[in-house]
């Protein structure tokens, strides 16, 4: 795990949801099985997955780029990387092109971007040609194209800002 990816993770880790802030040290053990009978809310329980997500995309960090390609071992190409990252982080399944994966989910703002939203850019005259998933610090990760391997890039750069046309927050209800 990268530096950046495990300061992502302790951060999401950290932020623990309000029931879990009682004081261990004066619980019983009737009150230690009940508190862990608590599940953490949805939005904690997505949180905890985003660490999931930014982390197996850092793991494939260095992979070359191959248009078409959907496993390590052969490469990825923009939307076959993000799919690949869904189905190994948390089991999702995700559709297949940068376009379809643009339709799913809540539509997010560019400055309201999270770590886990994907992020579209019109690099082949085309509307939602490329997709790369949100790593938080204005950057994000993607396969940027051929003779190129996955990596972070800022989307401050003039190229991507140009480029930008919007950002989606995955639903997991909504996944295929």
């Amino acid at each position: 795990m990268n530096f950046k990816a495990l300061l992502i993770f302790v951060a999401i880790a950290f932020s623990s949801p309000s029931w879990a802030e009682t004081d261990s040290l004066n619980l019983d053990a009737s009150d230690t099985a009940s508190q862990l009978e608590v599940s953490p809310s949805a939005d904690q329980q997505w949180k905890s997955d985003i660490a999931l997500i930014i982390d197996k995309a850092y793991e494939l960090t260095g992979i070359k780029y191959k248009l078409g390609g959907s496993r390590p071992e052969t490469g990825f190409d923009c939307s076959q990387f993000v799919k690949y990252v869904f189905e190994q982080a948390l089991n999702l399944s995700l559709p297949p092109s940068a376009r379809s994966l643009s339709k799913m989910g809540e539509t997010i703002k560019f400055e309201d971007l999270q770590p886990g939203d994907l992020v579209f850019f019109n690099t082949r005259k085309s509307r939602f040609s490329h997709v790369g998933i949100y790593v938080g610090n204005n950057e994000f990760i993607h396969a940027p194209r051929t003779g190129k391997t996955i990596r972070v890039e800022s989307l401050t750069k003039n190229y991507w800002l140009k480029r930008f046309n919007g950002a989606t927050r995955v639903d997991p209800e909504e996944t295929l």
